[in-house]
């Protein structure tokens, strides 16, 4: 079985305290100092952690309260926990609600649920009573909002839509019936304490983080001479300290700055290996508590201490799971380069072992997320055995600018193919052995590129692919449909276009190659259908052309959900290498 896998994080908002949840349901609540290191840990377990029990949710109600919700067949259960030096649980009660929890809270003394729910394209944001089983709207139907912070004390719900941040106002006064009030901002809001609202402000070259006083018009930016974030993640205000906390990406580096409200930079953390994320404060305020992780290194509790003067991120003591295998001691070295493709610099990351005699190009998932020196098994598995490995943010990746986020808009499976099938040729024609590794849309583009050009490639391993443009969109839900709209607009309505631009094309080219598609049996997202209709036709291709090479499926039991790489990366591994020795 293995230690568990670190897969939540919840810190509270006095930071006295930490919750960790596992990917077998377990939770534990862990005491923090001042400094923010750990004093105790207990577990909570009271709950149970049958099969057929899934945990949804954690998070702290107040300094000394903790919620976790898990999931069944038939519904929710809602568990309350108190006192953190020996977590007792005080209430557990059975819900059928349907929908996903975004956040909880105490309202007047009972527990409310926030959720959302899709209809018709459209978003709505609500409360649920679950003792007295009601729910109202907090928000009318919205186009695509972002979730930014819900205050139940001064009953307050912030989002963002169209790049326009709204914070609704609401009452108990507010009919079902009554239009819900708002304050519309210019800038998307990104927290609120007190009168005063973090905002992100759009440049030339990304977004600077700035401030607004409720209820006046001026916008206070809190640095004017500092490189902006490609991409702005989160912003935490603290009025005690007059301090705003910004989290973003910088030209694919995770990054933490630190400002007064007057301006004055405190600190700037970016050049580090690994990353850490959903930082916050200690108690001290001279450090930061967050989730971090490296290639080699699972996600883990770490703090970074501003007196240290290090790049340094010290770990909390939590077990390593053993199911993804061992790692090296040391980092590997990660070398962050560009290449130049006609007027674009395509950003990679590279993982050059001595004496490397094979490469995979590692497409990540997205298509908009970037590839960090986050924890991948594959990655350190690949390096271990001497293979190197390119990891590539091809355009449409975050973290570099609006301008490159949105160059496959209306082009999947355009330029981004064709900027792989470029570094193969021209950055690594030298080497005999080159093979694609992707991830749902990375293993989208390695099975089309290889379908298109399976001269170039020794092997493909897609993981959670979708392989007919057409068909993803005409089965889709609403939610994926209206994704697909927005990202591939007018090839909707174009076949031949959207038959051109899917793998299911190109199966006698992928014929030629060795394969090993790999995909969970839950997953709602990339129907698993698919990756089984494209392995018998490459099968029955096989038989009737007699093309030689290998071919491997395996479903597993999982869904289309962070960290699943780990699940099959020793499959992904092996299959890679073996071919590499056997060719």
């Amino acid at each position: 079985m293995g230690y568990p896998f670190l897969t939540r994080m919840s810190v509270n908002k006095e930071r006295t305290s930490m919750l960790l949840g596992y990917d077998d349901n377990t939770c534990e609540w862990c005491s923090l100092d001042d400094t923010g290191r750990m004093d105790s840990r207990q577990s909570l377990s009271e709950h149970g952690t049958e099969s057929d029990q899934h945990t949804h949710h954690i998070q702290f109600m107040g300094r000394n309260r903790v919620l976790v919700i898990t999931q069944d067949k038939s519904g929710k259960w809602l568990h309350i926990y108190e006192n953190e030096k020996q977590a007792i649980l005080v209430q557990s009660l059975f819900v059928k609600f349907p929908f996903p929890v975004m956040q909880a809270a105490w309202q007047e003394g009972q527990l409310i649920l926030l959720f959302s729910i899709r209809r018709s394209g459209a978003v709505r944001i609500g409360l649920y009573d679950p003792e007295k089983d009601e729910a109202r709207w907090v928000t009318p139907d919205l186009d695509n909002p972002q979730f930014v912070f819900w205050s139940a004390s001064t009953r307050e719900v912030g989002v963002n839509v169209g790049g326009f941040g709204r914070v609704y106002s609401y009452s108990k006064d507010i009919l079902p019936s009554s239009e819900i009030p708002y304050t519309e901002y210019a800038y998307p809001v990104m927290d609120k304490q007190g009168d005063l609202i973090a905002v992100s402000i759009p440049v030339e070259d990304g977004f600077q983080p700035g401030w607004i006083r409720q209820g006046e018009d001026r916008v206070h930016e809190c640095s004017t001479d500092s490189q902006p974030f490609s991409e702005m993640i989160r912003m935490q205000l603290d009025l005690h300290q007059q301090l705003v906390l910004c989290e973003g990406i910088t030209c694919g580096r995770w990054q933490y700055v630190q400002y007064t409200l007057d301006r004055e930079k405190r600190y700037e953390l970016y050049d580090y290996p690994g990353i850490l994320t959903q930082a916050v404060l200690s108690r001290d305020r001279q450090g930061l508590i967050g989730k971090y992780e490296s290639i080699v290194s699972p996600p883990v509790p770490g703090i970074y201490r501003f007196s240290e003067q290090t790049r340094t991120i010290t770990r909390f003591p939590v077990e390593r799971d053993e199911r993804i295998g061992k790692h090296p001691d040391e980092e590997p070295d990660v070398i962050y380069g560009w290449v130049r493709y006609g007027h674009e610099m395509i950003p990679y990351m590279d993982i050059h072992p001595e004496g490397a005699e094979h490469v995979v190009i590692y497409l990540h998932g997205g298509p908009h997320n970037c590839l960090f020196d986050s924890f991948s098994p594959v990655i350190s598995g690949l390096y271990q055995a001497g293979v190197r490995v390119i990891g590539l943010n091809y355009p449409g990746s975050s973290g570099f600018g609006t301008d490159y986020r949105m160059r496959i808009q209306n082009d999947w499976g355009g330029v981004d193919a064709d900027v792989i099938q470029f570094m193969r040729k021209q950055m690594l024609s030298s080497y005999s052995h080159v093979s694609l590794y992707g991830v749902s849309y990375g293993a989208y583009l390695a099975l089309l590129v290889a379908g298109k050009g399976p001269a170039l490639w020794s092997t493909v391993v897609a993981c959670a692919p979708f392989t007919d443009l057409e068909g993803l969109y005409a089965g889709g839900g609403a939610k994926l449909r209206s994704f697909l709209e927005t990202e591939i607009g007018e090839l909707l309505h174009d076949h031949s276009a959207l038959r051109d631009r899917s793998p299911t094309a190109y199966i006698s080219g992928l014929s030629e190659v060795n394969i090993q598609l790999i995909h969970g049996q839950a997953d709602q997202l990339c129907p698993v259908e698919q990756t089984e209709r494209l392995y018998l036709d490459i099968v029955k291709n096989k038989q009737m052309s007699g093309a030689v090479g290998r071919i491997e499926l395996h479903i597993e039991d999982m869904a289309h959900e962070a960290y699943s790489e780990r699940i099959w990366a020793q499959k992904a591994v092996d299959f890679l290498t073996y071919s590499r020795v056997s060719t």
